[in-house]
């Protein structure tokens, strides 16, 4: 008996023709961005996006085994998939945990245009196409031995999932399977930020009278040593090193060279030695909520299970691009975090945090500045490492130093005429080539010294004068990340019984007292 008999080439015509029309309008668009050059980048691009597509096709084949199965879920599929394909092609946006909480939690209609006349036109389309392949199914096939036909796209699906985890990764960052993976991180994220954690301090209630704006950075993948404030020899930071009232830490260790961990650390208690304080503790956010402070998360990066009961800590937490994530290449900045600063620093609070999460000097780097800052030049061509030159990589870096020397220099320009202070810490440093190396979450002293920087307002200065004094005298010390905790509540004045001295760049063994 003939394996492939006329029944069967329907069958896999109509699975084909389903997994392309898919594969062009819900994952193609994730794959024309894609920043390559040359034939090379393109076969790369294209072999990719057919990667993609392989689990597609089984998921389709397994699902029309049986034809009501088939007749039940192809249109609710093929109707996200317009959904997702829509928005990416048209507004370069993708499917994020962080849109789902925006969509849940906000207003995401103000962002984006949920409803148009051609969106309509293309859901009307995809469920019609759906229908014809409803049609087609259930009067052109007919499959024998069903058992046989699950049991093996079963199998091959498994298999591709199991073939290694950056394979894996891939599939669940497209359509359909990115459904099933940011939902599930976006469970994650809320069961997280649902955990009990232990309020550390003894001081509760502390309302603070100092009319005091305080900013933190939180920065990304910028290392000290690329700075031309620290002595790097391209001008990096122009604007910065016009800054009078502006010190910068160099000999800053970080224990982590990747965010997720980095941020949680920074965020909270945790040393070296209690490294389990980050997930069993509050942030210091809290400390500035019992303190009487409007507290402020201002996110242009991923939110991540490791800090976002962190975030949720805060009065406000707002996406700027909840749309973005560090799968996709397009444009990318800092500069859609003023307008949000703004409207926080516009609001009638007598002393307010505001946390502003960059997405700052990550890979892949022309995304994340302007046109007017591309100065040093060529700069890269491709996100494929290997299309790209060092001096490529490089001068692409150095570029987005010249974009966050911008972005710090307009958030210190908004808040300069204010009792404030502003604190810039990366969450790690960037390799460059060195021994091999490029990019983070690898052991390299290049990633374990991220940049630092603290800025006040020349009112600070007139009231804190001894903390300033404390903050010039302490800038050649060498410090972890773990500073940061016990620096912000001293730098507010917010009294606190675990404030460790010596871990509190705004005080020196000389007498300058904490608050």
């Amino acid at each position: 008996m003939t394996f492939i008999t006329k029944n069967t080439i329907r069958h896999l015509a109509l699975i084909f023709t389903a997994s392309l029309l898919s594969g062009i309008f819900f994952i193609l668009p994730d794959f024309i961005i894609y920043p390559t050059t040359g034939p090379k980048g393109t076969i790369y691009t294209i072999l990719h996006w057919g990667l993609n597509c392989i689990p597609l096709f089984f998921l389709y084949y397994l699902l029309s085994i049986n034809k009501y199965v088939f007749a039940v879920t192809i249109p609710p599929l093929f109707l996200v998939g317009t959904l997702i394909g829509y928005y990416s092609y048209f507004y370069k946006a993708t499917l994020t945990p962080m849109i789902l909480d925006a969509t849940f939690h906000n207003d995401i209609g103000t962002s984006l245009d949920v409803i148009s006349p051609l969106l309509i036109v293309f859901v009307v389309l995809s469920i019609f196409i759906s229908i014809l392949f409803i049609r087609f199914r259930f009067r052109k096939i007919s499959i024998s031995k069903p058992v046989f036909h699950l049991l093996g796209s079963l199998t091959i699906l498994i298999l591709l999932f199991s073939i290694n985890k950056r394979v894996t990764t891939s599939f669940y960052q497209h359509f359909p399977f990115s459904l099933y993976y940011n939902f599930s991180e976006y469970r994650k994220l809320n069961t997280n930020k649902n955990l009990d954690r232990t309020y550390p301090d003894t001081v509760f209630n502390y309302n603070s009278e100092e009319n005091l704006t305080v900013v933190f950075i939180i920065g990304e993948s910028l290392r000290a040593d690329h700075l031309s404030i620290n002595g790097y020899h391209r001008n990096t930071t122009p604007l910065l090193a016009k800054q009078n009232n502006l010190v910068s830490y160099t000999n800053i260790y970080s224990e982590y060279t990747y965010t997720n961990p980095s941020v949680a650390h920074i965020m909270t208690r945790a040393d070296s030695v209690h490294t389990e304080r980050s997930k069993t503790e509050t942030s210091f956010v809290t400390q500035f909520n019992n303190s009487g402070f409007y507290t402020s998360w201002i996110a242009n990066q991923d939110a991540a299970i490791t800090y976002y009961s962190f975030m949720a800590e805060c009065d406000t937490l707002i996406y700027v691009n909840p749309q973005k994530s560090v799968y996709t290449y397009s444009n990318w900045i800092d500069e859609d975090i003023l307008p949000e600063m703004d409207k926080m620093l516009d609001r009638n609070d007598k002393n307010r945090l505001l946390i502003l999460h960059t997405i700052g000097n990550h890979w892949y780097y022309d995304s994340h500045y302007s046109e007017k800052f591309k100065v040093f030049k060529p700069t890269t061509r491709s996100k494929i490492l290997t299309q790209n030159t060092t001096e490529e990589m490089t001068n692409s870096y150095d570029n987005s130093i010249l974009y966050t020397d911008f972005f710090i220099d307009s958030v210190i320009k908004r808040i300069e005429g204010m009792n404030a202070i502003l604190i810039y810490l990366s969450d790690h440093g960037e390799a460059l080539g060195e021994e091999g190396n490029w990019l983070h979450a690898s052991d390299n002293k290049y990633l374990k010294n991220p940049a630092c920087l603290v800025w006040y307002s020349d009112i600070y200065k007139e009231k804190y004068g001894e903390k300033v004094e404390a903050l010039k005298a302490n800038s050649k010390k060498r410090y972890r990340t773990d500073f940061l905790y016990h620096s912000i509540l001293s730098a507010a004045k917010i009294p606190s019984s675990i404030i460790e001295d010596e871990l509190d760049i705004f005080w020196t063994s000389s007498g300058v007292p904490t608050p």
